[in-house]
């Protein structure tokens, strides 16, 4: 058979489990035709070609590997036989998973090796004699059993380390279909708990939500033609297409609701599992009967929390809040008949919520890392959605950001987890928990999402039970959760317009200070390019600026730059390159004779250098320009400081073609697909001094430099420059001015954003 064309050919078929039984079934064809080309037919019985994993399983993918194993009774030869069935397959360039083994050896193999008890779950005996997978399944079954006390929690490790490694499938923008916790890993780990005797599972729902993700996988494969189980965004709208959905949107909240499932039984299995190792015999019975209270109606019984006894659901409808609760500060999970009976016999909460319930609400909020798993749980029984119908707007849905790393949903539980670390920070940490786990609310509409969001927490937080004027807090919060970072890292700090603006935005300092707890808790549950220290310092300094309006305490501003680098600008050298080690890249300082264009000259050798800018500011001292650069290696090492520090001062003196090389770079530099048009915008309002020229664009190596000299080049003069680089896109901001130093007319400030727009959405990267 032409194996490689008979498996092309199902490309065009529907993906599903038909196909994936079809291609299990060719590759079937394909092997016994190699072993019986291998394999005498006196030698036969002696041999078995076993396929494990999805080959066992006949649910292979177009990407997936060939798992086999040749097993073969002890003492028989089989190296020259191994080698006729493995090349072969090695010649067609299929990626092969092989290995040679007696039946003792595997069994031996299973006692030492998880992986293998696990691959042998489906074993399958694809050519030779059958007689071997059977002796063999029946012994590393009855090994697996007779040690399941020792190795279950072995087995837990690997899946709590494999968590910690891989993340939430549920919870991520790009997850590893099949690593990740939720995963097609985990069915596969609790089908071995089954195995175990220990514990069951409902396994029609697993095995159905199995076959979804392995329909995704399929997609994926298909469309890559290759063995990879992370789903990154650049391939998200390809295989949202091939499974017949709207968009990549689609697709991710598809795979979240599904690893949910996945997720939330794997989490009950355990903690089953856990618990019933525990207790025993009669000793077990007496421990039964201990019932801890946590809370009005809320008791703790073998490791779960669950309704007392006399408790009657349909009568306290604060009761499931008040058990949340009682579940996340405690530590203990909530028991599944608990949250079936809850799920089933709690009445609507009232509108406005009861004040207890609005405690008990963010008492959970307020339990740290332990509020995940009962929220998933509490959601998973549709309580949430219940008590906040908005929140199924936020579920499961994706970020257009690529700094974030997390779906909307997590990220808001994670920020409300951060939050928790400032609560001893600011007057009111309710309202900060509250309007933590709220401020991306607005995420997944069409309308900006700090807008949208303030619009539903103007009806929510009174339906949750907050006073009128609480409830302008949160609607406030939510409103300006962005106001901090965005001022701090796109405006001028030294001009009091900016101070000022702010100033008048927060109104007080228990409402700024809220405002700064928020952003740092949002910053922290988004990612580290969002937390790193030199945002956080910009943003502390914006914080005290405004305090001191607000106060009326108005001092003299410090100096932009430290006095470090204001003594460089007094150095005699011509140029003066300071570097210092950093997270993930370097500290750069340039001082040099302040000329026209001498920002666009220094992000091109930066550039020519392989270094990639991720901040930037610039200020004059002197005559002399001092420029501070945040910067990581393309690749490789950072370059050599004197090498650097020559070919910024060959840029200067004109001796190196700064812009030609660039340009000569470019033609060899991958070019980016499917990039949003760039957007080039004058805020107004900003600085009495300059005109604030905002660009925002996808970055490139040597993009600062075209927009520096794109500036310089329309007889324009850049005043001063923030530039901040988050994920692959780029914000920069330009305080410019003509040289004269007036503000730059309204005709040529259209003038310049025009030329702006052109070079940044027509021209190549480098000029």
């Amino acid at each position: 058979m032409d194996y490689l064309k008979e498996r092309n050919e199902l490309r065009a078929a529907p993906i599903g489990a038909a196909r994936r039984r079809h291609f299990s079934d060719l590759t079937d064809q394909f092997l016994i035709e190699i072993f019986n080309s291998a394999v005498s037919e006196k030698d036969v019985h002696k041999i078995a070609l076993i396929g494990v994993g999805g080959n066992g399983r006949q649910s292979m993918t177009l990407g997936s590997d060939l798992d086999l194993v040749l097993v073969h009774e002890n003492g028989f030869k089989i190296d020259e036989i191994a080698e006729k069935i493995w090349y072969p397959i090695w010649d067609l360039g299929l990626k092969l998973d092989h290995s040679v083994r007696t039946p003792a050896e595997v069994r031996k193999m299973a006692t030492e090796d998880l992986a293998v008890v696990l691959g042998w779950l489906d074993a399958r005996t694809i050519a030779g004699n059958q007689d071997f997978e059977r002796e063999i399944s029946s012994a590393v079954l009855q090994d697996w059993r007779a040690s399941t006390d020792k190795r279950l929690p072995e087995l837990h490790e690997m899946v709590l380390d494999r968590k910690d490694k891989f993340g939430e499938l549920a919870q991520l923008i790009e997850p590893d279909l099949k690593e990740s916790y939720g995963g097609l890993r985990d069915v596969t780990v609790l089908r071995a708990l089954v195995a175990s005797w220990k514990t069951d599972i409902p396994k029609a729902v697993l095995d159905q939500v199995n076959e979804k993700l392995l329909d995704i996988r399929d997609a994926l494969h298909t469309v890559l033609d290759k063995p990879t189980d992370k789903l990154i965004r650049q391939e998200q709208p390809a295989v949202a297409q091939k499974l017949g959905l709207s968009d990549a949107d689609q697709l991710i909240r598809q795979v979240s609701s599904y690893a949910r499932i996945i997720a939330h039984h794997s989490d009950v299995t355990w903690h089953r599992v856990r618990s019933s190792g525990k207790k025993s015999g009669l000793l077990n019975k007496f421990r039964g009967e201990n019932r801890s209270p946590l809370a009005d109606g809320v008791v703790v019984q073998d490791d779960y929390v669950v309704l007392a006894r006399d408790v009657k659901p349909e009568n306290d409808p604060s009761l499931g809040l008040r058990l949340a609760a009682a579940s996340a500060q405690s530590g203990h999970l909530i028991s599944p008949h608990t949250l079936d009976r809850l799920a089933s016999e709690l009445p609507k909460l009232s509108n406005p919520w009861p004040s207890d319930a609005r405690d008990s609400f963010v008492s959970l909020l307020g339990s740290g890392k332990q509020l995940i798993p009962i929220w998933e749980s509490i959601d998973f029984a549709g309580m949430i959605s219940s008590w906040l119908p908005i929140w199924d707007r936020v579920r499961g849905c994706p970020q257009s950001s690529q700094v974030h790393s997390f779906t909307v949903d997590r990220h808001l539980l994670e920020t409300a987890i951060s939050a928790n670390k400032f609560t001893r920070d600011v007057s009111r940490p309710d309202l900060l928990l509250v309007g933590s786990l709220f401020h991306d609310i607005g995420k997944g509409g069409l309308k900006d999402h700090s807008d949208e969001g303030a619009e539903i927490m103007r009806t929510l937080a009174p339906q949750m039970g907050f006073d009128a004027a609480d409830s302008k807090t949160l609607e406030r919060l939510v409103q300006h959760h962005l106001l901090l970072p965005e001022t701090a890292t796109k405006r001028d700090l030294e001009d009091p317009l900016t101070i000022r603006s702010v100033a008048e935005k927060v109104e007080t300092v228990d409402f700024l200070e809220l405002l700064h707890a928020l952003t740092i808790a949002d910053a922290i549950a988004t990612g580290p390019l969002a937390s790193s220290d030199w945002r956080q310092s910009l943003i502390g300094e914006l914080v005290a600026r405004v305090k001191n309006e607000i106060r009326g305490e108005r001092k003299e501003i410090d100096p932009h730059l430290s006095k470090d680098k204001q003594e460089l600008a007094m150095r005699k050298e011509e140029i003066v390159v300071e570097a210092t080690p950093i997270d993930q890249g370097l500290a750069i300082t340039v001082v040099a004779n302040d000329s026209t264009g001498l920002l666009g000259i220094i992000a091109g050798v930066l550039s020519l250098q392989r270094l990639l800018v991720r901040s930037a500011r610039t200020e004059t001292i002197n005559k002399r320009a001092v420029t501070t650069w945040r910067v990581t290696p393309e690749f490789g090492d950072a370059p050599d400081l004197m090498q650097l520090q020559e070919s910024l001062r060959l840029a200067l003196n004109g001796s190196l073609d700064v812009f030609g090389k660039l340009a000569l770079r470019a033609q060899y530099l991958p070019k980016p697909i499917n990039v949003t048009s760039s957007k080039v915008l004058e805020i107004k309002g900003v600085s009495e001094t300059a005109t604030v020229i905002e660009v925002r664009a996808h970055d490139e190596p040597g993009f600062l430099s075209k927009i520096a000299h794109v500036i310089t080049e329309n007889g324009v003069d850049i005043h001063a420059a923030i530039v901040e680089t988050l994920g692959s896109e780029v914000v920069d901001v330009f305080y410019v001015k003509e040289p004269t130093g007036e503000i730059l007319s309204q005709e040529r400030s259209a003038q310049l954003m025009k030329a702006l727009d052109y070079a940044c959405n027509h021209v190549p990267t480098a000029l």
